[in-house]
């Protein structure tokens, strides 16, 4: 195996490509591949028509010994594993840090057809699993570079919805989640169950989330091709800021305190639309409205006000009696202004939320009740 290496300075991530055997490719991504590309819940091979003949015809000419174009496989590394990269010499110190990382940590980002290829021809001529492809590796010690240098590469090419584009790197960003939060519990896609307690969401739940604070809008459709480009640069603005996970991290951290702190006056689990409300209050104040992003003083400057007074807020909630909750949360009002407005519905649920909370933060977390945040809108 050859190996040739270049590291995008911006993105802060590395470029290997390698040429590698056929059978040593797919022994790599046996499993990977039969996790539809490593990724939970992505869409399988293409079944249609058109898809099976590309295949069929790929199939054909690489038994005619056809050079296929390479296929890119995506590698979350820890930062020890990164900073290996910079003294990398051979195929051998290559192979090392890959055998090392687990199949959450590697994703098949373009490729999940030329493998399906590969694999079939392999099946009906053996004699060709000898011959060579390339593989192109990105390596990213963060998955905000590797999320930031995907969307702005697959501009202009065949588009994806934004969703699908996030899937592709997010079960790393998932996984690190889950480990600095022990209170997270996301239920897989194929699982039938609710999520009930405070620090439970459905995985499609975060991807939104996840979304919307780097955005900076409520209004994301999950199932949109990526034609809004201010949307776009929104979210690639955000993302090429290395502590912008952390932020994210921080913020969901901040949602499941608060709601676990609201007890039996739990309001986010019967009103879904008040976490995307949350998080774009929490997303706005720190980052800026989009186009109007704000420096890293002010950032963090926002920051540092925002936990100043969120953390006792939080604290005072906790500390209530039932009777105290109750009367602070003003859950009844909250329930007459939905209902009799019609603001239950699609968007107008979410930007009352985002309102709502955006009182709570410019009154620094000060407020005798929530009444005062739910009639705001």
């Amino acid at each position: 195996m050859d190996i040739d290496i270049l590291k995008d300075e911006r993105a802060n991530c590395y470029s290997v490509m390698v040429h590698s055997s056929i059978e040593n490719y797919l022994e790599k991504v046996r499993q990977i591949f039969e996790n539809r590309g490593g990724i939970e819940g992505q869409r399988d091979t293409q079944k249609t028509i058109t898809a099976k003949r590309i295949r069929e015809r790929m199939v054909s000419d690489l038994k005619e010994g056809a050079v296929l174009p390479p296929i890119v496989l995506g590698v979350i590394l820890s930062e020890n594993e990164f900073k290996k990269l910079e003294h990398l010499e051979d195929e051998a110190s290559f192979n090392r840090i890959l055998v090392s990382k687990d199949n959450e940590d590697i994703f098949i980002i373009d490729g999940m057809q030329r493998t399906t290829a590969l694999k079939e021809a392999v099946e009906q001529s053996p004699g060709i699993k000898k011959q060579s492809i390339r593989v192109e590796y990105w390596l990213a010690a963060q998955s905000n570079a590797m999320t930031y240098r995907m969307l702005v590469l697959n501009t202009g090419q065949v588009p994806w919805s934004l969703r699908r584009q996030i899937e592709v790197v997010f079960q790393p960003i998932l996984k690190e989640l889950e480990q600095k939060n022990p209170e997270i519990e996301v239920i897989a896609i194929d699982d039938s169950r609710r999520a009930t307690r405070a620090g439970q969401f459905q995985k499609n739940a975060v991807v939104e989330l996840f979304l919307v604070f780097g955005s900076r809008t409520e209004k994301i459709d999950l199932n949109e091709k990526v034609a809004d480009e201010f949307t776009k640069q929104d979210f690639i603005e955000s993302t090429s800021r290395p502590e912008f996970t952390e932020e994210f991290y921080k913020t969901i951290d901040y949602l499941i305190r608060f709601e676990k702190a609201l007890g039996k006056q739990n309001f986010f689990k019967k009103q879904p639309a008040s976490y995307t409300g949350f998080v774009t209050a929490i997303a706005l104040h720190t980052m800026g409205r989009p186009g109007g992003d704000h420096s890293r003083e002010e950032r963090e400057k926002k920051w540092k006000t925002l936990e100043e007074h969120i953390e006792p807020f939080i604290r005072k909630i906790e500390s209530f009696s039932d009777k105290k909750r109750e009367e602070f949360v003003c859950l009844e009002i909250l329930k007459e202004l939905t209902s009799k407005t019609g603001k239950t519905q699609g968007y107008e649920n979410r930007r009352f939320f985002k309102e709502a909370f955006k009182v709570l933060i410019d009154d620094k977390f000060e407020v005798k009740s929530m009444e005062v945040c739910w009639r705001t809108y």
